[in-house]
């Protein structure tokens, strides 16, 4: 299939702008229970944070936005995303509030871990983030992507405000917007999920969804019958991809179908990240001009790396790696 044109009259823009609510991770990586076993890893965790992380790994510019804590946690994240090559200009310190935490469990009954979220304190829960300067940025030229995950509008009023203030501007501007649903059931019901998506989606290019969400949200994994639901619900993009996990990926396309197989693992460690991974490796393919299928196989395999690290982030490939796979070259171990 041919590469789609995703620049139009804005291909001379740099940056993709990701931006959520950014997090540290406390992960548990023993099966053992935690009274025999009490290490913990700290790690950087955040659906828009991790997408970030992996667009720059592939070699992508990239701008993250959000808000922590003027404390330890937040300065963990700031320097942790310098390091990662993420420029984080746009990311507020609020000396008033705590960075946000999760707890991850990993579960020896099942692939997802059991994770606790405390971040009803965090800057972004409270309402002490605004958009403005992600909103100014806009004006100036200087994105070709902007992504983000339905999370960040189920964070608070002022959150999902801000949210549609960015998206709206983006939109405004012809600058490309990847939303993936993201849903957590302990932040919303059914209905509070589906309207969540309903006040977007007109505003989206590329829609992305699990095949478990789009069973919750509308009782069907079928791509085409999606993407012609979707539609009917006022989205006008380019396509949607339905990630199935062990089943790979399909996208969508006015009806036409593109399937990708999943890049075969020998141990899950943990499946969170996976998602955020697989958005990067699309949206990087998409925008070095690989067709949707060339895309599609990029974010499998930055989606296959992820599950093999315990840390949400820390298991994403490089951009040579990536090339590597994709010509057939396998790894020198020795």
């Amino acid at each position: 299939m041919q590469a789609i044109e995703v620049f139009g009259a804005q291909e001379k823009r740099k940056r993709v702008l990701t931006f959520g609510e950014p997090l540290v991770v406390c992960s548990h990586g023993s099966l053992e229970r935690l009274s025999l076993d009490r290490r913990f890893l700290l790690d950087l965790a955040g659906a828009e944070l991790n997408t970030a992380i992996a667009l720059g790994r592939m070699g992508v510019p990239v701008t993250f936005a959000g808000a922590v804590g003027d404390d330890l946690f937040g300065e963990f994240i700031l320097r942790e995303l310098r390091a990662e090559m993420v420029e984080v200009k746009h990311v507020d310190v609020v000396p008033t509030r705590q960075t946000g935490v999760l707890f991850k469990k990993r579960n020896p009954l099942q692939k997802d871990p059991v994770v606790l979220s405390y971040r009803t304190l965090s800057p972004m829960a409270v309402g002490d983030w605004r958009a403005d300067a992600c909103v100014n940025d806009l004006l100036t030229d200087c994105y070709q992507w902007v992504h983000t995950t339905g999370i960040l509008r189920m964070v608070s009023a002022k959150a999902r405000q801000e949210t549609d203030r960015i998206l709206g501007m983006a939109h405004e501007n012809g600058i490309p917007i990847s939303f993936d649903i993201n849903v957590r059931r302990k932040m919303g019901d059914h209905e509070a999920w589906l309207q969540n998506l309903r006040e977007v989606i007109g505003y989206v290019d590329w829609l992305f969804l699990g095949d478990e969400e789009a069973d919750f949200l509308f009782q069907m994994v079928n791509p085409q019958k999606l993407e012609l639901l979707l539609r009917e619900l006022g989205f006008q993009g380019h396509g949607i991809v339905v990630k199935k996990g062990a089943q790979g990926s399909t996208a969508c396309l006015q009806g036409e179908e593109i399937d990708c197989p999943i890049i075969p693992v020998d141990q899950v460690v943990d499946t969170v990240g996976a998602g955020d991974g697989f958005n990067a490796g699309f949206i990087a393919g998409l925008l070095r001009g690989d067709s949707v299928d060339a895309a599609l196989k990029r974010g499998s395999i930055l989606g296959a790396y992820a599950v093999t690290s315990l840390g949400d982030a820390s298991g994403y490939p490089d951009a040579e790696t990536v090339d590597r796979y994709l010509a057939g070259e396998s790894e020198v171990t020795r």
